[in-house]
């Protein structure tokens, strides 16, 4: 079996490759397994390496060292492979996959517990030709969080002040688009939404809760759709959205099934695992691909 460290230097506010590398090499000095330590260099790079390193045959173990973007690589990469397994060591700013595992989630910081750690198969969203582990979302909510990367490059802007001030902005712009949105061939009522999402996992965004009862491996997403709502009440919906409350929010519709497709009259920001992909339309459909993923014995996530 082979060990496969990759390493994201972007992740967090600085780069912690020699710490990680050092942490590597001591729960690594006492076991026979091959192991490698990979940095990626640039967007995709996490993709290439792991798909590399699967192509080779052997039984392999995939560590995604970085945030929510690193462990999507990784994931892309590994997908479809049976001797290949992923699991995440976070060092983002959000880790939102890992946050439905609950007080679990803080043994992924423990390389020892994920090196000899159990492995189940999860579900994966197609999303407009790529593969999402966790939600893909378009919306108010995607047009804030893909935002806040505007507000993070100005000086003595924080984390939270960045999204806070994203979401100013997103509000002034305007709350909702025109949409039409398909769900297992069904075209659901209206033509303008504030928020639409397809889950796999439970947490994106720093946090927020989308949807509390999505299990990552039952076969079926969960679509979360929010119409028209005014500059009044969003504030209101975002502190419901946050608490996992979406079933409070007056005329949302909530529905399981395996595929959506979304579209808009102009370019929109679509948000994949936290990554960033421009464009008018959305297609989200269970993947007929699947990943294995690495946990600590005894971690839950249902």
């Amino acid at each position: 079996m082979k060990h496969l460290f990759l390493i994201n230097p972007y992740a967090g506010k600085y780069d912690r490759s020699q710490e990680m590398r050092e942490k590597i090499q001591t729960a690594m000095e006492s076991r026979d397994d091959a192991w490698e330590i990979a940095v990626t260099r640039y967007p995709g790079h996490g993709v290439e390496l792991v798909h590399a390193a699967a192509e080779a045959g052997e039984q392999l173990r995939v560590y995604a060292c970085g945030g929510d973007g690193t462990l999507n690589e990784a994931v892309n990469g590994a997908a479809g492979y049976e001797h290949v397994a992923v699991t995440h060591y976070p060092m983002g700013s959000g880790n939102d996959f890992l946050r439905m595992f609950g007080q679990d989630a803080s043994r992924f910081y423990d390389l020892k517990e994920l090196l000899d750690g159990p492995q189940t198969p999860m579900d994966l969203i197609e999303c407009n030709a790529r593969l999402a582990l966790n939600v893909c979302s378009i919306g108010f909510d995607a047009r804030i969080g893909l935002g806040a990367a505007d507000f993070k490059k100005l000086p003595l802007v924080s984390g939270s002040m960045a999204y806070q001030l994203s979401a100013l902005r997103t509000i002034v712009q305007g709350i909702h688009l025109p949409y039409r949105v398909e769900i297992d061939g069904e075209v659901l009522p209206g033509e303008e939404f504030t928020l639409i999402c397809a889950c796999n996992g439970r947490y994106y965004g720093g946090g927020f809760n989308p949807s509390p009862d999505a299990m990552p491996d039952d076969g079926v997403l969960n679509f979360l759709i929010i119409p028209a709502v005014s500059r009044l009440t969003v504030l209101a919906l975002i502190k419901k959205f946050a608490r996992g409350e979406v079933g409070e929010i007056p005329g949302v519709i909530l529905r399981q099934g395996r595929e959506m497709k979304v579209t808009c009259d102009r370019m929109s920001m679509i948000n994949l695992d936290g990554e960033r992909v421009d464009g008018t339309e959305l297609s989200a459909r269970l993947s007929d691909q699947k990943v294995n993923f690495i946990y600590p014995v005894g971690a839950v996530w249902r």
